[in-house]
């Protein structure tokens, strides 16, 4: 790939020396309602100016699109995690106006929940692994 743009660089160059060599008779250019006497050299240059011009401002018009698409992306997903957040704030009001409501009523009962399970308290397993993931006795 770079043998290739070394190349094309090469012949561009070639290309260039060999307009402004060979080509020494002025040339009449209108530009914006005026008329320049230039050589054709100076033609290929103008020519790589414009082209390089065009370059940069597609390249400035790809980044700006995909900066605002960006951005539009960004804004979407906040306004939907927004919303996501409002929802849950509205579902855990009601859950609160529920509890309270459920607790006004039975303000004498006790919480009879189950306990905890107990967890056995063996130091080394069976196997020696300690009963941690990843510990193998040696």
């Amino acid at each position: 790939m770079v043998l290739v743009g070394l190349l094309l660089i090469a012949v561009a160059a070639g290309f260039t020396i060999d307009v402004f060599a060979q080509n020494t008779q002025a040339i009449d250019v209108d530009v914006l309602g005026r008329t320049f006497a230039v050589e054709p050299g100076w033609l290929v240059v103008a020519g790589a100016i414009a082209i390089a011009a065009l370059l940069v401002g597609t390249r400035l018009v790809v980044v700006g699109i995909a900066r605002a698409h960006t951005r539009r992306a960004a804004l979407r997903a906040a306004q939907h995690a927004t919303e996501e957040r409002d929802q849950l704030v509205q579902q855990l009001a009601v859950e609160r106006a529920e509890r309270e409501r459920g607790l006004g009523m039975t303000t004498d009962t006790v919480d009879r929940s189950p306990p905890a399970p107990e967890i056995a308290s063996e130091p080394t397993g069976v196997d020696g692994t300690d009963h941690r993931p990843g510990r193998v006795s040696r």
